[in-house]
C-alpha cells in the first residue's frame, strides 16, 4: 500500500491495483500504435498518413509517460503477447486486402478506438488507484475520444 497525504488526509492507494491499471494503460497505448503502424502502408491518402503518423508519435509520447509514471510503482511494462499483436495484423491487413479507401480505414480505426475508449472508461472505475495514474488514464481518454472523433471525417 503506498500513502499520500494532501490536505491533512491519508488516502491509501493499492499498489497491486495501480500496477494493473498502469499495464493496462501501457497495452492499450501500444495496441493502439501498432495497429496504426499496420495500416499506415495501406494508406493512400496523404492527409491521413500524416495524421495517423502524428498518432503514432502521440502513443509514443504515452507509452513514455506511462513508463515514468509507472517507475514509481517498479512498474515493469509487459508487452501484449506476441500471438494477439500478430492476429491483430493479420486481422487488419486481411481487412485491407478488400478495400484500401479512406473510409474503411478510418472504419477500422474507429472500431479499434472505441474498444480502447471502452477498457479506459473501465479503468476509470477502479477504486484505489493513485491519482498520477488516473490523471494518465484521463489524458488517454480524451485524447482517443478526440481523435474518434477526427475520424468520422474520414468516413
Amino acid at each position: 500500500m503506498t500513502t499520500d497525504s494532501k490536505k491533512n488526509k491519508e488516502v491509501t492507494f493499492d499498489e497491486e491495483k495501480n500496477l494493473q491499471v498502469i499495464s493496462d494503460l501501457y497495452k492499450n497505448a501500444t495496441m493502439a500504435q501498432n495497429c496504426i503502424k499496420t495500416l499506415l502502408p495501406y494508406v493512400e491518402e496523404q492527409a491521413l498518413t500524416k495524421a495517423l503518423h502524428k498518432q503514432v508519435e502521440q502513443y509514443d509520447s504515452y507509452i513514455e509517460q506511462i513508463g515514468t509514471t509507472g517507475e514509481v510503482f517498479k512498474f515493469e511494462p509487459t508487452p501484449v503477447p506476441k500471438s494477439v499483436v500478430w492476429m491483430s495484423n493479420m486481422a487488419l491487413k486481411a481487412k485491407m486486402l478488400a478495400d484500401r479507401s479512406s473510409t474503411h480505414i478510418a472504419k477500422i480505426m474507429l472500431q479499434g478506438t472505441l474498444n480502447g475508449i471502452i477498457d479506459l472508461y473501465r479503468l476509470a472505475k477502479e477504486e484505489g488507484v493513485h491519482p498520477d495514474v488516473q490523471t494518465l488514464q484521463k489524458q488517454l481518454l480524451r485524447y482517443e475520444e478526440g481523435k474518434f472523433e477526427n475520424l468520422k471525417d474520414w468516413l
